[in-house]
């Protein structure tokens, strides 16, 4: 048996439109693929932005703990993300801007 990931389902509806308007007729088991596919990738482009936001003391820290994982905490990385970035509604509406123009331009 298959642990799911816990998934945004304001993400999920999103991914689902997106499919729709692209004009995608799926098999249920294909569109959970390519939700699973589509969810993953707008994941990686918002870890990344968010890095990006990330002012450079705490971008820092960050890249620290990514070369020793052994330092990686729920806390530390709290401590990080939790006030670094300044506006993360508006990170998020521009990653899934983006998003949605490589997805309905590339698929």
């Amino acid at each position: 048996m298959s642990v799911e990931k816990p998934r945004n389902p304001v993400i999920v509806n999103y991914c689902e439109a997106l499919m729709r308007k692209k004009g995608l007729e799926l098999t249920d088991d294909k569109k959970e693929q390519e939700l699973d596919r589509m969810y993953s990738l707008y994941e990686s482009m918002l870890g990344r932005r968010m890095v990006e936001t990330l002012p450079e003391d705490k971008k820092a820290k960050y890249m620290e703990i990514l070369r020793d994982l052994g330092q990686l905490s729920l806390e530390k990385i709290a401590e990080i993300f939790g006030d670094g970035i300044p506006d993360p509604a508006a990170v998020m509406k521009e990653t899934l801007e983006e998003f949605s123009d490589i997805y309905l331009e590339n698929r």
